[in-house]
């Protein structure tokens, strides 16, 4: 069997939900709404449409074939008006009721009083057409009551006529089987008007909110879970940022100049607690921070390279901000980021002389202006790759690509001079919607 004979579902396999959709009865496309929402109605309304449309041709054939009858008596009363004042009493039954819980769910009430308003309006719905139908048939039984035979010899010879007649007619003495039946059928019609009132869709209302409001505890534990999922990252991110080894070199470089060069040793510290002040409060928030200033990130770039500049006096690095992009948003920690991985795989195992050139500068592209960060170094580079295949690379990516989508990238390429420069393009804007830590000099 070729590819295009094979069947598109196995017999017993469910239908994908958008072609049930497509192809489904009005019926089946309300359920894909609220209960007595105005969309729902709205199709509620229309899976009406055929069966009402089959009453309405039964009814009027039968009024046609009762028109071509000749009356076999005059006090025959043919049931013509009855059927529409019925016909009328079942179309309202099927829209008043909820066309009021309708109403009733659109004023937004509290959940407790929106069950009562709409069960009342269901009940008035189906009472008013209960009532109408009732009061064709009391109506006619009336009728037929006033123009019934003066004699029983009249009526039972019309009853014995063989031919088929169409037609009423009732007796001046009834007898108590018809009261019974008249009982029943009453009760019969009350259950049914009840049922095509709404009965069920006020059922089917109440499960479908509690089934929302299990969903909507589903979802805030979802959302706990995520916020959790979220702090368990800051901290990781945070630990990553204060690695053990930068401390320990750091601190092992403080008790060195201690012992032959206590200025040294002082600045270091100081460029230590700079670090520390500046890049610890991006991240000890509520998790609300997404977003921080270029001014903030370079604060903590010269702090840090302040501190390698201490272990590698070699070392020498520039930062370069223009005065109109330091109050421009950027995402915390991905600048210094780039650094560290600069100092890690390119100064560090290079001997002799280096230097880190951190820059920001804008263009223009087809997406609006954007922001463009940048880290170059001198230092050994990646080898004949220039991809950045590392986990810090890797984490920066991501993260571009979940707050700004296609619009954002980090990209890596060789310096002629030697040495890489990892670029980050994302849109300039200077609107936080975020919370931003302004003062990066808090502790």
């Amino acid at each position: 069997m070729s590819h295009i004979e094979k069947p598109l579902a196995l017999p017993d396999q469910p239908l994908p939900e958008k072609l049930i959709a497509k192809l489904g009865s009005w019926s089946v496309r309300a359920q894909h709404y609220p209960i007595f929402s105005q969309t729902w109605f709205r199709y509620r309304a229309l899976s009406f449409a055929l069966p009402m449309a089959v009453l309405a041709f039964i009814l009027t054939s039968v009024a046609v074939l009762i028109s071509l009858e000749s009356k076999v008596s005059p006090n025959e009363v043919k049931p013509h008006l009855m059927f529409l004042v019925i016909y009328f009493g079942i179309a309202l039954n099927l829209l008043l009721g909820r066309w009021l819980a309708c109403l009733v769910r659109r004023r937004r009430w509290s959940v407790k009083k929106e069950k009562y308003g709409i069960a009342v309006a269901l009940l008035i719905g189906i009472a008013l057409s209960f009532g109408i139908t009732e009061s064709a048939d009391r109506v006619l039984e009336k009728k037929v009551t006033q123009s019934a035979p003066a004699k029983k010899e009249d009526a039972k010879k019309i009853i014995d006529n063989e031919q088929v007649q169409f037609g009423v007619i009732i007796t001046d003495e009834p007898a108590k089987s018809e009261r019974k039946v008249g009982a029943v059928n009453l009760i019969f019609w009350l259950i049914l008007m009840t049922w095509w009132g709404g009965a069920f869709d006020y059922l089917a209302y109440l499960r479908q909110g509690r089934a929302l409001e299990e969903a909507m505890i589903q979802e805030k534990l979802e959302k706990y879970k995520r916020e959790r999922n979220q702090a368990q990252m800051r901290l990781s991110v945070l630990a990553s940022q204060v690695e053990p080894h930068f401390l320990f070199n750091t601190l092992s470089g403080v008790r060195a100049a201690m012992l032959s060069d206590p200025a040294r040793g002082v600045v270091i510290i100081d460029h230590l607690v700079d670090y520390l002040r500046s890049t610890i409060p991006q991240m000890r928030d509520d998790g609300n921070l997404m977003l921080t200033t270029v001014h903030n990130q370079f604060e903590s770039v010269r702090a840090y390279l302040g501190v390698i500049h201490t272990r590698i006096p070699r070392l020498s690095f520039s930062i370069e901000c223009p005065a109109d992009l330091k109050d421009s948003v950027v995402p915390p920690l991905m600048l210094i980021s780039l650094v560290e991985n600069a100092v890690k795989h390119g100064i560090e195992p290079k001997k002799g002389a280096v230097e880190i050139i951190v820059s920001a500068s804008k263009t223009s592209s087809p997406r609006g202006e954007q922001l463009i960060l940048s880290v170059a170094d001198n230092g050994v580079g990646f080898g004949t790759t220039s991809s950045g295949t590392g986990i810090g690379l890797t984490n920066i990516r991501e993260r571009l690509k979940q707050l700004y989508g296609e619009d954002a990238s980090l990209t890596l390429s060789m310096r002629e001079q030697g040495g890489i420069e990892a670029s980050i393009r994302l849109p300039l804007s200077f609107d936080l919607d975020l919370e931003v830590e302004n003062d990066s000099h808090s502790v």
